[in-house]
C-alpha cells in the first residue's frame, strides 16, 4: 500500500502534508454541538476529539501519509483488558441484585469511571435482566401462593432505588461531560482565532530580531490549544497554515525547516516501527493488538518524511503489523477449538447441575453437604473455560438459574435458622440483664427465685448465633456465679458482725446492770440518765437480737423505777416509746407497726364497749335505793377504762408518728 508521490503547490503542500487523518466517532450534522449529537445517539461510549489539522471531507488519508491498515476490533472477540481484569476480581454474576447494585454504584463512583462506560452500561443491563427474572419468580410465587397478577407488588433488592438515582445521574455526567467539552471547544476557537490575528500580523509586518521567536512561541500556543469545534476545524487550520507558508516563504526558510521537520518525522516512525516489530515477541496477543492500534494512532499524527524514505518506512511499519495479525488470527482458530471442546464439558456439567437448583431439606449439614459437591461443580465449570459465543449466554443462563436457584432456597432456610437464633440470644440478654439486676437487688429471696427462674428458662431457649454463644454463656454464668457468692460473703460477714455486736452487746448491757444495782435512795436513777442508757445502747450499729432487746427493755424498767417522783403513767409511756423504736429499727418494722396499731386499736374499741356496757349498768343501778355501793365499783372501773384508753391512744400517736 504505497503512499500516493503527488505534490502539489507549497501553499497546498503545507495545508495537506501537516494534516492528519481523524475519523469521527459520531456524526455532528451542521448546526449541532458534540453534546447535542451525543444525547441523540444511545450507547456511544467515547466521544470525537476534533484534531488542530482535520483531514479533507472524503478522504481517509493525507497527500503525505499513507492510510493505516485497518484494525480488527478487539472487543468484537475478546472483552477489553480492564474488563477482564474487573470481571476476574469480581463475578458479578454471582452476586445477589443486592450485591451487584452495590458493586455497580461503586463503579459510577470512581474517578474513571466515565473510561468504564460501556462496561457499566453492559453490566447494568446484565442487573436490569436479573431484576426482570427475580420479579417474574416473585409474581409466579405469588400467584401460586393463591394471588392474583393484578394485586401482586414486586419487592425491588436492597439499594435499587440508590442505583437508579446514581445511573441516571451517571448518564446525565455523559451529556454535561459533552456539553463542558463543546463550551472548551468554543473557548479554543476563540483563542486560536486570536491567534491567527496575532500570526497575521507577524506576516504583514516588517521582520524583526524577535520574529523567529514569535512565531515558535505562536506556534507553541497553537499545538497546546486543545480541540475546536468540526464545523471551524478545516477552516481555521487552512487559514493557519496559508499563514505560515506565506511567513516562511517571504523569509525563504521554509524549505530548511520542512526538511528539518521531516528528518524528525522519519525518526519517530522509525521508532514507531521499532516497537510494532517488537510486539511480535508480546505474549498477550490482546494486549499487543491494543498496543498496534496505538501506535497506527500515532503514525497518522505524523508528518511527511523524506520522499525517498516514505515507501521503505511504510513498508516495514505494515509488515511488522501483519505478523500481529496472523499472531491474532492464528490464536482465534486455537481459541474456537478450544471453546468448542469447553462448551461439550460445561453441557455435561450442566446434567449434573440441574438437580440442585429443587434441592430442599431441613438439616443443616445437608445443606452444607449439598453446598460443598456445588462447588466443586463451579470450581469445574470456571476451570472449563470460555464457550462460543452464540452458545455462551445460553449456558451460562442455564448455569446461573440452577446455581442461584440451589442458594435462595439455601439463604431462605438460613435466614428463618438465623432469624431463631437472633430471637433466641435477644432474650438470653434479657435474662443475663435480669441476672446482673438480680445481683444489686437488696431482697435476697426474691432474687434467688428469679435467679433459680432464669437458669431454669436458659435451658429451654434454643442455640444463638455461634459468634455469640460462649461469650453470651459466660456472661450468664458469671452473673450467677457473682449472685451466689455474694450472699455466701454476705452471710460470712454478717454473721461475723452479728457475733462481735452480740458479745459487745452482752458485755454493754452487764455494765447496765452493774449500774442499776448501784442506784440507792441516796444516788437514784434520772429521766437524763435514762436517756443516756437509751442513747448508749442505740449506738450499736446492726440489728440486735431479741434475747438482747427484751433484757435491755426490762432494765430500763428497773431503772425507771428508781427514779423519784415518776408518775406510771410517765413510766409506761417511756417503756413504750423504747418499744416503738425497736419496732421502727426492725426490717420488718412496716409489718410490725401495722400489727401493733392494730392490736392498739382492737384493745381501745375493746375497751369502749367495756365502757358503754358499764354506763348502762349504771343507770340501772340509778334506779335502786341500796345500789351505791355497786354504782361506786362501776363508775371507778369507768374511770380505770377512760384512764386506760387515754394511755392507748397516746401510744396508737407514737405508733403512727
Amino acid at each position: 500500500m504505497p503512499e500516493p508521490n503527488n505534490a502539489p503547490d507549497l501553499a497546498a503542500e503545507a495545508t495537506s502534508a501537516e494534516a492528519p487523518h481523524v475519523t469521527p466517532v459520531v456524526d455532528v450534522p451542521a448546526g449541532e454541538t458534540v453534546a447535542e449529537a451525543l444525547e441523540a445517539t444511545p450507547g456511544v461510549g467515547s466521544l470525537p476529539t476534533s484534531s488542530d489539522s482535520p483531514a479533507s471531507p472524503g478522504t481517509t488519508t493525507t497527500a503525505h501519509q499513507p492510510a493505516a491498515p485497518a484494525l480488527p476490533d478487539p472487543a468484537a472477540s475478546a472483552p477489553d483488558a480492564k474488563a477482564q481484569s474487573e470481571e476476574s476480581t469480581v463475578d458479578f454474576d454471582s452476586l445477589d441484585l443486592g450485591s451487584q447494585a452495590a458493586h455497580l454504584r461503586g463503579l459510577m463512583g470512581q474517578s474513571n469511571a466515565g473510561k468504564k462506560r460501556q462496561s457499566i452500561t453492559d453490566l447494568y443491563r446484565r442487573y436490569e435482566t436479573g431484576l426482570k427474572a427475580d420479579r417474574a419468580d416473585q409474581r409466579r410465587l405469588f400467584v401460586e401462593a393463591g394471588g392474583t397478577a393484578e394485586n401482586f407488588a414486586s419487592t425491588d433488592p436492597a439499594g435499587h432505588q440508590e442505583l437508579q438515582q446514581s445511573y441516571q445521574e451517571f448518564r446525565a455526567s455523559k451529556v454535561r461531560d459533552a456539553k463542558a467539552e463543546d463550551e472548551q471547544r468554543g473557548k479554543n476557537l476563540a483563542h486560536k482565532q486570536e491567534l491567527l490575528t496575532q500570526l497575521r500580523q507577524l506576516v504583514e509586518s516588517a521582520e524583526t530580531e524577535d520574529s523567529s521567536a514569535r512565531i515558535k512561541s505562536l506556534q507553541s500556543d497553537w499545538k497546546n490549544t486543545g480541540p475546536v469545534p468540526q464545523t471551524d476545524s478545516q477552516e481555521l487550520w487552512n487559514s493557519y497554515h496559508a499563514l505560515l507558508d506565506i511567513y516562511y516563504n517571504n523569509r525563504g526558510l521554509f524549505f530548511e525547516m520542512k526538511e528539518l521537520d521531516r528528518r524528525r518525522n522519519q525518526e519517530a516512525k522509525e521508532a514507531l516501527s521499532v516497537r510494532a516489530e517488537a510486539l511480535a515477541d508480546q505474549p498477550n496477543i490482546n494486549k499487543a493488538t491494543q498496543e498496534l492500534r496505538q501506535l497506527h494512532e500515532e503514525w497518522k499524527h505524523i508528518g511527511p518524511v523524506p520522499n525517498e524514505q516514505r515507501e521503505p518506512l511504510w513498508q516495514r511499519f505494515l509488515q511488522a503489523s501483519e505478523l500481529v495479525h496472523g499472531r491474532r488470527q492464528e490464536a482465534s482458530t486455537v481459541r474456537n477449538t478450544e471453546e468448542t471442546a469447553n462448551l461439550e464439558r460445561k453441557t455435561a456439567l450442566l446434567e449434573q447441575l440441574t438437580p440442585f437448583g429443587e434441592f430442599e431439606t431441613e438439616r443443616v449439614n445437608e445443606w452444607r453437604s449439598k453446598t460443598d459437591e456445588l462447588q466443586q461443580l463451579k470450581q469445574q465449570w470456571d476451570a472449563a473455560g470460555l464457550v462460543p459465543r452464540k452458545q455462551a449466554e445460553q449456558v451460562n443462563k442455564q448455569f446461573w438459574s440452577a446455581y442461584k436457584g440451589f442458594f435462595q432456597k439455601k439463604n431462605q432456610f438460613f435466614k428463618a435458622l438465623d432469624e431463631e437464633k437472633s430471637t433466641n440470644l435477644k432474650r438470653k440478654l434479657e435474662m443475663c440483664e435480669q441476672a446482673e439486676a438480680a445481683l444489686q437487688s437488696p431482697d435476697w429471696e426474691a432474687s434467688r427465685q428469679t435467679v433459680i427462674q432464669l437458669q431454669k428458662e436458659w435451658k429451654l431457649v434454643g442455640r444463638v448465633p455461634e459468634k455469640q454463644s460462649d461469650k453470651i454463656w459466660k456472661r450468664f454464668r458469671t452473673a450467677c456465679d457473682a449472685f451466689f457468692d455474694r450472699k455466701k460473703e454476705e452471710g460470712r460477714q454478717r454473721e461475723q458482725q452479728v457475733q462481735q455486736l452480740s458479745e459487745d452487746q452482752t458485755n454493754h448491757l452487764a455494765t447496765v446492770a452493774e449500774t442499776i444495782a448501784g442506784l440507792s435512795a441516796e444516788q437514784p436513777g434520772t429521766l437524763e440518765g435514762f436517756r443516756e442508757q437509751v442513747a448508749g445502747w442505740r449506738a450499736f450499729d446492726g440489728a440486735t437480737r431479741p434475747q438482747a432487746e427484751d433484757r435491755f427493755q426490762k432494765l430500763m424498767t428497773q431503772y425507771l423505777t428508781q427514779v423519784p417522783d415518776l408518775a406510771y403513767q410517765d413510766r409506761t409511756d417511756l417503756l413504750f416509746s423504747l418499744q416503738v423504736e425497736r419496732l421502727k429499727a426492725s426490717p420488718d418494722s412496716q409489718q410490725l407497726l401495722y400489727k401493733k396499731e392494730q392490736a392498739l386499736r382492737r384493745e381501745i374499741s375493746e375497751l369502749e364497749n367495756d365502757i358503754s356496757t358499764l354506763q348502762t349498768n349504771l343507770e340501772f343501778f340509778a334506779r335502786s335505793k341500796n345500789a351505791a355501793q355497786l354504782r361506786q365499783e362501776y363508775q371507778s372501773r369507768v374511770d380505770e377504762a377512760q384512764s386506760r384508753i387515754e394511755s392507748l391512744k397516746r401510744q396508737l400517736k407514737a405508733v403512727r408518728s
